[in-house]
């Protein structure tokens, strides 16, 4: 998700009633340097003070806007002055108008340019205007110079993964039967839910794969093509084929598919379909061999700018007790990469500090009313409780071929009653292994969403179903928010009368609430009401087209020294290659190695 647009009111300072317009070249009034003959995407700066002319101590207002009348965010940097002047940092979004901008600079003159006082009545008001046109292109690289907003910071730990030796597809298919149920978007069908009927199960090699063969109904036959464009969990995936329709051009609301001849029901009546369906897939085989290999995994935090934008970085390391310099190790662009992952099948591998599999290692669920840090195993089969009969405490289950296999929580969080609800705390599910999180950082939280209101027996009358989606402190670490459940970052909340909902590629952005130098939370998803599937959950840095991320995180191979402890350096360059000389040194960090004596490691 592109990083959160940082927006101003206008002041119409093209408007106020002054009583001096500076028309010249170079204002009189106003020192304005280091303004770059154009702004470009990403953030600019400039540096701005007042002449003799200006009142001391008075305050300069400053307005930018684009070429279609659209006010620019920029904002004075209170720490950052050279001379007598500040600092200030415009940002130029993928959004903002091509072309020339105006700026407007309005303050408080004592006198005219010529030493002549200014009138009585317009002493101590704003009384002097100066513009000046620029050219704005947020399609040209940033190429200004880069000031940082706090000093980075860079921590290291070592990482080991196996070496893959071969790896190579092969296309296999397998027996289908699902029942197909359409799915909308603007009431418009999209597509389909398949549901897999014993003995059919989806799996991670399935995705991208498709369902293929043919189908005879009302004496209409028709080819199937229909592409897996996400699975869920074991026994839910979603397609975006094409629609089937009856004889009288209706879409069938549900349809049992499965090869040979059989009766089922369509819109209430018994129809005789023929079909040959089966679901084809590549999968990619690979063979490991029995050495691991180190990496460094290197996160860099702090790395916000007020003025240029950070393209790419250097990695040097050494032994901390060789007096031999550093050795370049790593050049490479700044980009942003998973702090936290968890697939449904997919099987995404995350590089930081959580690992998808077992689920059940690194995923609870328990009551609000319970602390944080307390893990509770999950295990048995799924269990539900119908609200309106009994109180008995819900049972969450977890499976380990999806995160959440399947959970109903009818109880609201905010102590409302609903229809069909039992009231009470709430439920939340959430991951055992803390996330380190930093807030300098803005973030992005991406997940997918399966709702239902129907399962087996059970039918919700609830029309409250939602998550809240919450990060809170654990580990000793504290956020700062009032609210006992943590910082609320995003909401999930099913449509009046929904009986099914995909939310998918959902996105929230946030800059945790923590104190400064950051902190260990846990991502808590609430239930209020709802039979739910989640899968697909991601967290990282938030990127932007025009912008780099608030911090990084690469992986570098280590296959030149063991058991030894490693120091890194850093140096940050911009899209030119021009050094900021600036460079951040980690704290010693031991390495066991690829290579022990020559031999491979356990």
């Amino acid at each position: 998700m592109p990083k959160t647009k940082n927006t101003v009111l206008p002041q119409n300072l093209d408007k106020y009633k002054v009583y001096i317009d500076d028309s010249s070249v170079d204002s009189n009034y106003f020192r304005v340097t280091n303004l770059p003959p154009m702004f470009t995407g990403g953030r600019n700066s400039f540096l701005i003070g007042g002449s003799s002319f200006l009142k001391v101590g008075s305050q300069i207002l400053i307005e930018i806007l684009d070429a279609n009348g659209n006010t620019v965010f920029l904002r004075p940097i209170l720490n950052y002055i050279e001379g007598k002047s500040r600092l200030v940092s415009v940002e130029i979004y993928d959004t903002t108008a091509v072309g020339f901008a105006t700026i407007t600079f309005v303050g408080v003159a004592e006198t005219l340019s010529d030493g002549t006082p200014v009138p009585e009545n317009w002493k101590n008001k704003y009384n002097v205007r100066w513009t000046k046109r620029i050219q704005i292109e947020p399609s040209v690289k940033n190429t200004s110079k880069i000031i940082l907003e706090k000093s980075p910071i860079a921590f290291v730990s070592e990482n080991r993964f196996y070496n893959v030796t071969t790896s190579s597809y092969t296309t296999s298919s397998v027996p289908f039967t699902a029942s197909l149920t359409p799915t909308f978007k603007s009431a418009v069908p999209n597509g389909y839910v398949l549901t897999a009927v014993a003995p059919t199960s989806f799996s991670a090699d399935y995705f991208t794969g498709y369902v293929t063969g043919s189908l005879t109904i009302d004496n209409q036959t028709a080819s199937l093509f229909l592409p897996i464009t996400n699975i869920l969990n074991t026994s839910t995936s979603f397609s975006s084929g094409y629609q089937i329709k009856t004889e009288t051009d209706e879409i069938i609301d549900k349809i049992l598919l499965q090869s040979g001849s059989y009766s089922t029901l369509v819109k209430g009546r018994t129809v005789d379909i023929t079909s040959s369906a089966e679901l084809k897939y590549s999968k990619l085989n690979t063979t490991n061999i029995n050495i691991p290999i180190s990496y460094a995994n290197i996160r860099i935090v702090n790395l916000n700018t007020v003025s240029g934008e950070i393209a790419k970085i250097r990695v040097y390391s050494k032994v901390v007790t060789n007096i031999s310099d550093y050795k370049l190790i790593a050049d490479v662009p700044v980009s942003t990469s998973e702090i936290f992952v968890s697939g449904s099948l997919r099987g995404n591998i995350s590089i930081g500090d959580f690992y998808q599999s077992p689920l059940t290692t690194n995923w609870y669920a328990d009551g609000l009313g319970t602390s944080s840090d307390v893990v509770y195993p999950i295990s048995g089969s799924p269990a539900y409780y119908n609200a309106t009969t009994t109180t008995t405490p819900l049972s969450l289950y977890l499976d380990d071929n999806t995160l959440i296999s399947s959970l109903y929580a009818g109880v609201p969080i905010d102590g409302s009653t609903y229809s069909g609800s039992f009231s009470g705390s709430g439920y939340f599910i959430g991951n055992k292994q803390p996330i380190t999180l930093f807030p300098t950082t803005e973030y992005t939280f991406e997940m997918d969403a399966y709702y239902k209101k129907v399962s087996g027996s059970y039918t919700l009358s609830s029309e409250g179903s939602r998550v809240d989606i919450y990060i809170v402190g654990v580990s000793g670490s504290s956020m700062i928010s009032r609210n006992p459940l943590g910082q609320l970052i995003g909401q999930l909340k099913a449509e009046p009368g929904a009986h099914v909902q995909w939310f998918q590629n959902q996105q929230f952005n946030f800059n945790p609430l923590l104190p400064d130098g950051g902190g260990k939370v846990g991502i808590r998803l609430v239930v209020s009401d709802g039979f739910w599937n989640f899968s697909n959950i991601s967290l990282k840095a938030a990127s932007d087209i025009n912008f780099a991320p608030d911090e990084i995180q690469i992986l570098v191979p280590n296959t030149e020294y063991f058991n030894s402890y490693l120091q890194h350096k850093i140096e940050f360059f911009d899209i030119n290659s021009n050094s900021t000389n600036l460079s951040v040194v980690t704290i010693p960090t031991f390495f066991t190695g690829s290579n022990i004596d020559l031999g491979t490691l356990p």
